[in-house]
C-alpha cells in the first residue's frame, strides 16, 4: 500500500545524502589540496579550475546545509502527502460500499473536497487536481452507495506537517491516531537517536521533529540569518528520517488495512 511512498523517499535521502557528502569532502579536501597537487603537471585550464577552487576560503558550509534541511523538509511533506493520498486510495479502492465506510471518513472526504473545489480559481502549484472527477467521485458518496469513490487527492492538501502535532492532525484525516510509543520501541530509530527505551525515545522522536520544524521555519522566513545548521546535525536528520519514515509507514499501513476496501 505505502511501499512506493517509502521508495520515493527513501531515493530522496539518497539525494540529499550524496550531495551531504560531496559538500563535506569538497569542504574537508580544500585546505589539503595545495599541497597534494603536481601543479607542474596542470594545463592551464586545469590551473585555473584549482586555483578557483582554493580560493573559496569565504564560503560557509553552514549555508548549503541550510538549504539542505529546506529540501529535507519538502521531501518529509511530499512523503506525507503521498501516505495520506495512498492510504485514502486503499480505503476507496475501485469502490468501496459507502455505508461500511467510518463516519469520520465520509465526513473528511466531504469536507476535504470542499476545501480542494474551491481552489479552482486559484488552482494549487504542488497538486494536480482534477475537477471535473472530484465533483463526479463526490456524486458516489451517499447512503446504500456500493461503489463510492473517494477523492485522495484531496485529503493531502493544505498540510502543515513538521511538529508533531500537526503530524498527528495528517495522519488523523485517515483515522490514524499516531501513538508516539509505536515509533519508540523501534530499535533502528533509538540507535539513530542514541536513545534507549520506549518511552525516552518517542519523547525524543517528537523534540527532534519539533527542532527540525523550527529550523525549517527559522531558515524559510527570515533568510536564513542567525541559522547555524553544522555538518552534526543534518547528518543526525538524515540518519533519523530513513528508520523514522519506514516505520511511520509500517504503522499507518497496518491501521489503514482494517478499513480498506475489501
Amino acid at each position: 500500500m505505502l511501499a512506493d511512498a517509502v521508495k520515493e523517499f527513501d531515493l530522496a535521502l539518497d539525494d540529499l545524502s550524496s550531495i551531504f557528502d560531496f559538500v563535506r569532502s569538497a569542504i574537508r579536501l580544500r585546505p589539503r589540496l595545495n599541497d597534494m597537487l603536481r601543479w607542474e603537471v596542470l594545463g592551464t585550464e586545469e590551473k585555473a579550475l584549482a586555483d578557483r577552487f582554493l580560493g573559496q576560503r569565504t564560503a560557509e558550509e553552514s549555508l548549503l546545509y541550510r538549504g539542505m534541511v529546506v529540501s529535507l523538509a519538502g521531501a518529509f511533506e511530499q512523503f506525507i502527502r503521498r501516505i495520506v493520498r495512498d492510504s485514502v486510495a486503499a480505503i476507496s479502492g475501485k469502490g468501496a460500499n459507502y455505508d461500511l465506510l467510518d463516519a469520520s471518513i465520509k465526513k473528511e472526504n466531504f469536507y476535504r473536497t470542499g476545501l480542494a473545489l474551491g481552489t479552482v480559481h486559484e488552482p494549487l502549484d504542488y497538486l494536480d487536481l482534477n475537477y471535473e472527477s472530484l465533483a463526479k467521485n463526490l456524486g458516489t458518496c451517499f447512503t446504500g452507495s456500493a461503489q463510492a469513490l473517494l477523492n485522495a487527492e484531496a485529503f493531502a492538501i493544505f498540510l502543515s506537517i513538521i511538529s508533531p502535532k500537526n503530524l498527528e492532525d495528517a495522519l488523523r484525516r485517515v483515522g490514524v491516531i499516531l501513538k508516539w510509543d509505536d515509533l519508540g520501541r523501534v530499535e533502528e530509530i533509538q540507535n539513530a537517536l542514541g536513545q534507549k527505551g520506549t518511552r525516552d525515545t518517542a519523547k525524543a522522536v517528537e523534540a527532534s521533529l519539533k527542532r527540525f520544524g523550527q529550523m525549517r521555519n527559522k531558515i524559510a522566513h527570515s533568510g536564513s540569518s542567525g541559522v547555524v545548521v553544522a555538518e552534526s546535525d543534518l547528518e543526525q536528520l538524515l540518519q533519523f528520517f530513513r528508520p523514522f519514515g519506514r516505520a511511520l509507514a509500517t504503522i499507518v499501513e497496518t491501521d489503514v488495512a482494517k478499513h480498506a476496501a475489501k
